[in-house]
């Protein structure tokens, strides 16, 4: 299996799998190293052990719900929870993940979305808010989770 033979020598190249920082690893080398190589992220989500933890809705809410800075930006942004509770909607995202050219076509559709809500009156400041309330809380308890694990 090509997806979890890439993981594991990702995993092995960064130190992880019983390495000096206890078996874990590096998470940002590893999100590095997908973002730099998505034939590699690809091969990854469409691994049969990834597949089926993804399309596992359950999963992916426990999943967040366990992280507490994911879980403080839920209960302060409650319609974030209503993504996580739409398995319809995670189902099409986790496929995005799966799919480069889709996550590229959606990234477009977003920015040309966003440039659109700018030239609204008041779109410029809704957009800040969001970023600041809801995108980078979010990426902030990802990197906490992320650290929390080395």
């Amino acid at each position: 299996n090509g997806g979890m033979a890439d993981m594991m020598r990702m995993m092995n190249s960064m130190g992880g799998m019983g390495g000096s920082n206890g078996g874990m690893p590096d998470m940002s080398q590893m999100q590095r190293q997908l973002a730099e190589n998505p034939e590699m992220m690809q091969s990854i989500m469409n691994s049969p052990m990834m597949q089926s933890l993804m399309s596992n809705p359950d999963f992916m809410r426990n999943m967040m719900e366990n992280n507490p800075q994911m879980r403080q930006v839920l209960d302060s942004n409650p319609e974030l929870r209503h993504v996580l509770n739409d398995p319809d909607l995670m189902r099409r995202s986790m496929e995005m993940m799966r799919d480069p050219s889709a996550m590229q076509n959606m990234m477009r559709n977003q920015d040309l979305a966003m440039s659109q809500i700018e030239n609204v009156p008041g779109g410029f400041d809704a957009l800040r808010r969001m970023y600041s309330e809801v995108q980078e809380p979010m990426m902030d308890a990802m990197a906490g989770s992320a650290a929390g694990a080395n």
